[in-house]
């Protein structure tokens, strides 16, 4: 059978599982070129409940650009409010502790708000992790069935070959940040033979490249080669219940990849988000002010214009920090809340929040090596075949 599935030209799975990456052993976990990038579901949870986890620096929500330049522009609003402030001569005759509710009043609905969007994102991203293992799972649940059928390798290569092909594609579809753009199919099956040359027959190539979600069309391919298998009596014929059940795995992968698509494809309203994002970056404007008030007048106390006591003095310095702490770490922990569900919300886009897809259809790659080992050795009994050998 093995020489007949060379002989027709149609690549057999270990040829395509002999493309993938050599992995060494290091610590109890494979290395491969998937895993070379940042991955954001491996670190060491125990690590985060101590005061270690002020030193995790890469992938954190700190390590943003973007973020300290929102910081650095409150900063120079409260330099300029308090250098303003210090210039007006009856300044000090003004009560610091006015000034606290004008950056505290939008504090606790900004929270609110942000609370909710990452609430949301969350859900989005578990979403978008249970809708493409459920493709690969629809993978391994199709060998399983092939194998119990006894199908011959050709065939059941052919259905394999396609639901990994299909995986692969809808990954670098998903890594790609245009969508419209019309070379895009063009790029993704060029990415594919970068990694699985073997995995696009030449025939195969030309009808891919019509269909922009061949990665979809795909399993109406290994719908009709199922069809097919089924008329020529290698698998029960259509009124069984088996040959529902196959089915069921087609339109469960179809319908996976419908939702990973939708997940991705379908953001958040861009006025709700546009709406969150002025409410964060007014509330620290507001506080920026009021932290400059607060600091020009305390400047004022300390170069001892006006009669100031110990006691308004200290009273002062107390304002001071405490408007520091509401102006100036609240705001930058809402710009890092901000930004961490803006990327949880897009798990494809973002590589601080991305869904390592790469390594999932690597580790489905194994998983179809080692069934497909075990199921042509069996350890005491023949292979089973639905179709009666001649």
């Amino acid at each position: 059978m093995a020489a007949a599935s060379s002989a027709s030209g149609v690549p057999e799975l270990q040829d395509i599982e002999q493309q993938a990456p050599k992995a060494d052993k290091k610590g109890g976990k494979e290395i491969d070129e998937f895993e070379n990038e940042w991955d954001s579901t491996r670190y060491n949870m125990s690590g985060i409940t101590t005061w270690g986890a002020f030193t995790m620096v890469k992938g954190c929500a700190w390590d943003n650009a973007a973020l300290w330049r929102c910081m650095a522009l409150n900063t120079l609003v409260s330099v300029t409010v308090a250098v303003v402030t210090h210039l007006l001569p009856a300044a000090w005759l003004v009560s610091a502790d006015k000034f606290e509710k004008l950056g505290t009043f939008l504090n606790v609905f900004v929270g609110l708000l942000l609370g909710f969007f990452l609430s949301s994102s969350m859900v989005r991203w578990y979403a978008c992790v249970n809708a493409f293992l459920t493709l690969l799972d629809a993978v391994r649940s199709m060998q399983m069935q092939m194998i119990a059928l006894g199908v011959n390798e050709e065939h059941s290569g052919t259905l394999t070959r396609f639901g990994i092909l299909s995986a692969w594609l809808l990954h670098f579809s998903l890594d790609t940040p245009d969508t419209n753009d019309p070379d895009m199919i063009q790029h993704m099956i060029e990415r594919v033979e970068s990694v699985r040359p073997q995995l696009i027959e030449p025939h195969e190539k030309p009808m891919l490249l019509r269909h922009k979600e061949s990665y979809g069309l795909l399993w109406s391919w290994v719908a009709s080669l199922i069809g097919r298998m089924s008329q020529d009596g290698e698998i029960p014929a259509m009124p069984t219940p088996t040959y529902g059940r196959i089915l069921n795995i087609v339109q469960q992968a179809y319908g996976s990849i419908r939702d990973v698509r939708a997940l991705h494809l379908i953001k958040t309203p861009f006025i709700y988000v546009h709406t969150l994002a002025i409410l964060v970056h007014v509330n620290n404007i507001l506080n920026a002010i009021a932290f400059g008030l607060v600091c020009g007048i305390t400047i004022l106390a300390l170069m001892g214009i006006g009669n100031q006591s110990d006691v308004g003095l200290a009273n002062l310095l107390t304002t001071l920090f405490l408007q520091f702490c509401f102006s100036m770490l609240a705001p930058v922990l809402y710009l890092a809340l901000l930004d961490v569900s803006v990327c949880v919300a897009q798990p494809f886009t973002y590589q601080d929040a991305r869904i390592p897809a790469a390594r999932f259809i690597v580790g489905m790659e194994e998983d179809l090596r080692n069934a497909k080992h075990i199921g042509d050795h069996p350890p005491h009994w023949d292979k089973p075949s639905f179709k009666k050998r001649e």
